[in-house]
């Protein structure tokens, strides 16, 4: 499931993934609120954070992903990883490569580094 979260810059979508995340949950959450940020902004930042209790993705889910790729590859200003999973940060540090802005993983303990990091011009 994607849970959005709230008090980021308005440029900002930020979303917290926990359990098994959906084609459906980036069809009715993730897209239309990015959708919906690029409205008003050129380009636009993502906080991609992953809880503890995280368990992977559907198929499905991985399609929608390449999609959002696809589709908004150069949408983004830049996209922060936190998690505590190395496997989660080892797949976004190979995805890293293919999306042409700044992509950085954080440990949770890091979230401030994060943020700052994500207000950097």
């Amino acid at each position: 499931m994607i849970e959005l979260l709230n008090g980021f810059d308005h440029d900002t979508v930020a979303i917290r993934a926990s359990g098994i995340v959906t084609g459906d949950d980036y069809d009715q959450q993730l897209l239309p609120i990015i959708e919906n940020k690029l409205k008003d902004h050129a380009s636009i930042k993502l906080w991609y954070e992953f809880d503890d209790k995280f368990k992977g993705v559907t198929v499905g889910t991985l399609w929608d992903d390449a999609k959002i790729g696809l589709f908004h590859l150069t949408d983004f200003y830049r996209v922060a990883i936190i998690t505590d999973s190395q496997r989660v940060a080892g797949m976004a540090n190979v995805l890293s490569y293919m999306i042409p802005c700044p992509v950085k993983v954080f440990e949770k303990s890091d979230t401030a580094d994060a943020s700052d990091w994500m207000r950097e011009p």
